[in-house]
């Protein structure tokens, strides 16, 4: 519960309780002990009451509900750290099985572990990431098309003239030597 920009006192407490009761009331039961009527017959004030909903452990329904819903719902540090293990032990393993392989572009990359909420990367049909981050580099006034116009990529990236010229030069230069 960071409190950025929420409402403090009997309002803050008004509001959270009407967005997310249940889970409040399931947590402060599990965690504190404590029935939320307490709070509505005046036993305890609304700050004592935002005070322990504020120490609830991050795989709490009232967090998981602030986060998103459900699929958050037991996902606390220690989930978050296993599932980054999980990621490191297959892109090893995979890096050792690509290796081993006649084709190392023929072994299929992992997928990583699923994380709720995770936000799938968007690209467009088309284009690479190396077609991208090159399009960035260079901008939209780049030189002539490398790709042939028959080609899956053609036009998804320009070469400065530059560097076509430098790339198609017939010879290359004589290596400086130092003395």
């Amino acid at each position: 519960m960071d409190g950025g920009g929420r409402a403090g006192g009997s309002g803050g407490l008004i509001s959270l309780l009407d967005k997310h009761g249940a889970e409040i009331t399931a947590d402060l039961r599990r965690y504190c002990g404590m029935d939320i009527l307490d709070f509505v017959r005046g036993r305890h004030s609304a700050r004592f009451v935002l005070a322990l909903i504020g120490t609830f452990p991050d795989d709490s329904a009232t967090l998981a509900a602030l986060r998103g819903g459900r699929e958050a719902l037991g996902w606390d540090a220690r989930t978050y750290v296993l599932a980054d293990l999980v990621d490191a032990v297959q892109a090893l393993t995979h890096v050792q099985v690509a290796k081993a392989s006649k084709n190392p572009r023929s072994v299929e990359r992992p997928t990583p572990y699923p994380r709720p909420y995770a936000k799938k990367p968007r690209r467009p049909a088309g284009t690479s990431p190396f077609a991208a981050a090159l399009q960035r580099e260079v901008g939209e006034g780049g030189g002539p098309v490398l790709a042939e116009a028959s080609a899956p990529l053609a036009e998804t990236f320009r070469l400065p003239a530059a560097v076509l010229a430098r790339s198609t030069a017939p010879t290359r230069p004589a290596p400086v030597r130092l003395t």
